[in-house]
C-alpha cells in the first residue's frame, strides 16, 4: 500500500529586486531563523514555500547573493489564512552588485512610512481601459509601441498620470490574454487611454524616518518619480539620481497627491 505525505503549506515568500521591480529568480539564497537555516521549496519565478511549520509568528534573516540581508517579520494576522503569502524586496549590496552598478538617494524625513519610485521614460506597456464585472475587475492594455509583446506578472505596478506629476498602484492578480490582466481591486483615480505603465522600484523606509532607494546606474540620465507616505498623506517627487546622488532633503520640490478626475484629463 503506497504512503501518502501531505504538505502543510505555512507560508510562501516572493522575493523581488526592488530596483527592477522583478522577482528575484536565483535560489543561492539562505533563510536563517533563530541561527538555524531553514530549507523551503524554490518553486521558481522567485517563489519559495515553506512546509510543515506551525503558523506562529516569527522573524527571519534572508540572504541573497548580492543584495543585502533582509530582516523579516511574520505576522500571521495580516496574512491570508488560505494562502499566507508575503512580498520581500531586496536592495542590492553597495560591496557586491550583481546586474549593473547601483546609485542610491538616502536621508531621513520625519514620520516617513514608506519610499518607492517609477521612470516615467522607461514604460513597459500602456494602459486602454479597466472595466469592472460582477465584481471581476479587468485592465486592458496596449503595447508601449505598434507591435511590441505585452506581459505583466502578478505584481503590484504604476499606472502613470499623463503629465508625470503623479501615479497610481495597482495588483495584477492573474493574467487572461496577453493584453488583459484581473486586478485585484478597481482603480481609485481617472485615468486617459495610452497612460504609461511602468515597475516600481522599492525603497527602504525605517522606523527612525530614514530612507534609501537604489536604482541602476544604467543611463545618461536617471530621472524618476518618487512616491512616498507619511503621516500627513502621499507625496510625489521627481529625482534625476545622477544629479541628486546621496543625501537629499525629501521634501524639497515634493507635491502632496490629490485624486485625478476626468475633468483635470481634458484640461490637461
Amino acid at each position: 500500500m503506497a504512503t501518502v505525505i501531505r504538505a502543510y503549506l505555512t507560508l510562501a515568500i516572493r522575493l523581488i529586486d526592488t530596483t527592477t521591480g522583478k522577482e528575484f529568480d536565483d535560489t543561492d539564497v539562505r533563510f536563517v531563523k533563530d541561527g538555524l537555516a531553514l530549507k523551503p521549496l524554490y518553486k521558481g519565478l522567485g517563489m519559495w514555500a515553506f512546509t510543515g511549520e506551525s503558523r506562529e509568528d516569527f522573524s527571519m534573516t534572508i540572504e541573497a547573493r548580492g543584495f543585502d540581508k533582509t530582516e523579516l517579520n511574520v505576522c500571521y494576522e495580516t496574512l491570508d489564512p488560505k494562502l499566507p503569502m508575503c512580498d520581500v524586496f531586496l536592495m542590492p549590496s553597495e560591496k557586491n552588485r550583481i546586474g549593473g552598478e547601483v546609485i542610491s538617494i538616502k536621508g531621513t524625513l520625519s514620520g516617513l512610512t514608506s519610499i518607492e519610485a517609477v521612470a516615467p521614460d522607461r514604460p513597459i506597456c500602456r494602459f486602454h481601459e479597466v472595466t469592472e464585472k460582477k465584481g471581476v475587475v479587468t485592465m486592458s492594455l496596449l503595447p508601449k509601441r505598434p507591435g511590441d509583446k505585452v506581459m505583466l506578472d502578478n505584481i503590484r505596478y504604476a499606472l502613470i498620470a499623463a503629465d508625470g506629476t503623479r501615479y497610481e498602484v495597482f495588483e495584477v492578480i492573474s493574467t487572461q490574454t496577453p493584453t488583459q490582466v484581473i486586478l485585484k481591486e478597481n482603480l481609485k483615480d481617472e485615468h486617459a487611454t495610452a497612460e504609461k505603465i511602468g515597475r516600481i522600484v522599492y525603497g527602504r523606509a525605517g522606523p527612525d524616518g530614514s530612507f534609501e532607494l537604489k536604482v541602476r546606474d544604467d543611463g545618461n540620465e536617471l530621472p524618476y518619480l518618487i512616491r512616498f507616505t507619511t503621516a500627513k498623506g502621499e507625496y510625489f517627487r521627481p529625482v534625476d539620481f545622477h544629479l541628486e546622488s546621496g543625501e537629499i532633503d525629501l521634501m524639497d520640490k515634493a507635491v502632496k497627491a490629490k485624486p485625478m478626475t476626468r475633468k483635470e484629463e481634458v484640461n490637461e
